[in-house]
């Protein structure tokens, strides 16, 4: 069945994610900004719900949890990644970061919507309650460590346009490289303790479905252990000698690159035991 709410509301996110992008991207224009930016919050507000009310057509129509294919993933972590840095509030008191936070949403949202599903699917597992709380804290980690991410970049960034000496419009409206250090380790430690969650219970979703050719081993499992190590050395890097806040942020940065090529190995079947197929 394809739902033809759920083929709008799949054509129509992306866009939507990409319009709020350029709205706050209007904030490096200064203090002066024109009247149609300030739309931006109810129209992400709008957005948030619109997002969350697809998975709930997807959810609604197998009556139940709904299995997250892989481009689905990518859906649900663009509408986290959003919905983690609304509840933080720096849409609010850094618009120049929303931009930024936004734009990647969208693109994430852009490629589910072109390969992703427009029929609802039925998660098939031991529990819906441990299905959903493997799907759930996955989704949110991964968020966290894209704003980790993110945040980092832009303090990597502030930083080069410090050494430059170029003290432009994106170097007057950015947070300082403090606060971006903080926003970053904040970040990394919220998506630590979530992944900490979401692989322990997907291991053991994994031995209670007896999934055959299942180890530690596995090229996923080791991959997902090293971004949750990564990561939290991100975390408390502000207690450990030695991690920079510049180098917490190039750390975050490639487990960000990390973290995505993750992402996309679980689109391949064949390349783990970790399918959503």
């Amino acid at each position: 069945m394809n739902d033809p709410l759920v083929q709008a509301l799949t054509v129509f996110l992306p866009c939507g994610y990409l319009v709020v992008a350029m709205l706050y991207s209007m904030a490096f224009a200064g203090e002066a900004q024109p009247r149609i930016a300030r739309v931006r919050t109810p129209m992400l507000r709008l957005l948030s719900l619109l997002h969350l009310g697809l998975f709930a057509l997807h959810g609604g129509s197998v009556a139940g949890f709904p299995r997250f294919d892989g481009w689905l993933v990518l859906s649900a972590v663009a509408f986290a990644t959003v919905a983690l840095f609304v509840l933080t509030t720096w849409h609010r008191r850094q618009p120049t970061v929303g931009a930024l936070v936004l734009f990647v949403a969208g693109l994430l949202q852009m490629a589910a919507s072109m390969f992703g599903p427009m029929a609802p699917l039925v998660e098939k597992g031991p529990s819906a309650f441990v299905t959903a709380m493997h799907v759930l804290t996955v989704i949110f980690a991964s968020a966290a460590l894209v704003l980790s991410g993110l945040y980092g970049f832009l303090y990597l960034l502030l930083l080069r346009q410090m050494k430059q000496h170029t003290f432009g419009a994106l170097f007057r409206r950015l947070p300082d490289l403090r606060q971006l250090a903080r926003m970053t380790r904040a970040a990394a430690l919220a998506g630590f303790i979530g992944l900490a969650l979401g692989v322990n219970v997907g291991i053991g979703m994994a031995h209670a479905r007896g999934v055959e050719g299942f180890t530690y081993a596995d090229t996923f499992v080791l991959s997902m252990f090293a971004i949750w190590i990564h990561f939290g050395l991100i975390a408390f890097s502000g207690r450990i000698r030695g991690i920079s806040a510049q180098r917490a942020s190039w750390a975050a940065v490639g487990g960000l690159t990390v973290l995505m090529a993750a992402l996309a190995l679980a689109l391949v079947p064949e390349a783990s035991f970790h399918s959503f197929r």
